[in-house]
């Protein structure tokens, strides 16, 4: 007997949302954490902000291996597998006493993250009705975004209640009503999702490829100890591997990630876009819990609301930020919303001009403004400039772009503080962010303009 498909929806929305929300929820809430982890451990900056990296650097190489994975075995199982596997790592990170092991908790949770991300639009899309789907979507990314902007206060709330190692005992019970109510609701008929005849091919190679390429990418940015020549031999192992990627995947009949993409101007635009602009948004997760706590002597509360100016605004301004690209043209509004968060960024980096916590906040929100702005029409660019049949690959090509330009932010930003921080660290941080915005206004100048 099939379950009502209104009943089916409600269910499925409530599970879909529990597992959507632990990947931006555990991506930002982790910010404000840092300062404790570098305490117990024993670490510098430029080691804990390995937890960020790791974590959006593993997100990058899944997710095209998640969304085939979902195409060939089906979105149900894909979902059911992924949640389940994220409790499962937040609990090996919340009890273990290795910094090692929590590295590899984190990156265990970013995979299974990848597999929930990718196959929750998928059964959102088959289950919703052609006429509320609007409405699911747009539902479902409210609570996405919402999450991922309230994670940092979440977190400072928890981290100074109960100490860094609840934050990941939350993810649990949450994967546990995803997993419930998804298996729950969609079973036998009302199960959408199945492995699909003829799906998509697995291409093992690219796709080894490309994990190759980006893990030797993370390794060599990564900060501690690694000479110079270390480090130069890793880019040369990911240029020789993204060479060796881009040649197998040219003469592939359904590529992981299609190359040629890159030849478009608006897509390559919009992916440089949203590399360079998630640079600046987690070099900030980086940066200003450690200023906050660290600098300002402001407890983790506080660094968790600041977090929100950045978040919060973000979230609140991206809906205006599409509806006028629609009427305007999708460059004009990235170009000046990128603008907008590189001088917020600009003043940031001014010395002294972070005196307090407030003021962080506020400039952060001027930087928020700006992203908030910019970012729909960056994707919708991006995916307006791809055939219908190939949105799919699109998207998940310009998700890459963006997880791995947070594994950037993260990274650099640890390095550039280094193992002390200071004042003066965190302006050269937040000049470096600076200039990244001002990069993306520039290419973003590549964008489509007004339609006639």
């Amino acid at each position: 007997m099939s379950v009502p498909r209104e009943r089916v929806l409600s269910g499925l929305m409530l599970g879909l949302a529990s597992g959507a929300i632990l990947v931006p929820l555990n991506s930002t809430m982790l910010a404000v954490a840092l300062p404790d982890v570098m305490g117990e451990f024993h670490l510098g900056a430029s080691e804990v902000s390995t937890l960020v990296s790791l974590y959006l650097g593993s997100v990058a190489i899944v997710i095209p291996i998640a969304g085939t994975l979902s195409d060939r075995f089906g979105a149900r199982p894909t979902f059911l597998a992924g949640v389940l596997a994220f409790g499962a790592a937040s609990l090996v990170a919340a009890v273990t006493s290795s910094f090692a092991v929590l590295e590899l908790a984190r990156v265990l949770q970013a995979s299974a993250g990848a597999l929930v991300s990718t196959s929750s639009t998928v059964l959102l899309r088959e289950v919703a009705p052609a006429s509320r789907r609007g409405e699911a979507f747009g539902v479902f990314d409210l609570l996405v975004s919402t999450s991922a902007a309230a994670g940092p206060f979440i977190g400072g709330v928890i981290v100074a209640a109960f100490g860094w190692r609840a934050m990941f005992l939350l993810a649990a019970p949450i994967a546990a009503v995803a997993a419930a109510s998804v298996g729950l609701m969609l079973r036998g008929e009302a199960a959408p999702g199945g492995r699909i005849s003829g799906g998509r091919h697995l291409d093992v190679v690219g796709l080894a490829l490309l994990a190759g390429a980006i893990g030797a990418f993370l390794v060599g940015i990564q900060g501690g100890q690694a000479a110079t020549t270390e480090r130069l031999a890793w880019f040369g192992a990911m240029a020789a591997l993204l060479v060796a990627f881009v040649a197998w995947e040219l003469r592939q009949d359904d590529p992981a990630i299609d190359p040629r993409l890159f030849a478009r101007r608006p897509f390559a635009a919009a992916s440089l876009g949203v590399f360079g602009m998630t640079v600046v948004l987690h070099g900030c997760f980086v940066a200003v819990p450690l200023l906050v706590e660290l600098v300002l002597r402001e407890p983790a509360t506080a660094s968790g609301t600041v977090l929100l100016g950045i978040a919060g605004v973000s979230a609140i301004v991206a809906p205006f930020g599409g509806r006028i690209s629609d009427r305007r043209g999708r460059r004009i509004v990235a170009v000046v919303g990128s603008a907008i968060s590189a001088l917020g960024l600009v003043a940031l980096a001014v010395p002294g001009a972070a005196s307090s916590a407030v003021v962080v906040g506020l400039l952060l929100g001027v930087v928020g403004l700006g992203m908030g702005l910019s970012g729909s029409p960056r994707m919708t660019a991006a995916l307006e400039s791809v055939e219908v049949d190939r949105v799919g690959m699109g998207s998940g090509t310009y998700y890459t772009s963006r997880y791995m330009g947070g594994a950037v932010g993260a990274s650099v930003m640890g390095a550039l503080l280094g193992g002390t921080v200071t004042a003066g660290g965190v302006s050269i941080g937040f000049g470096f962010l600076a200039l990244a915005a001002l990069g993306v206004a520039i290419v973003s100048v590549g964008l489509p303009g007004r339609h006639r």
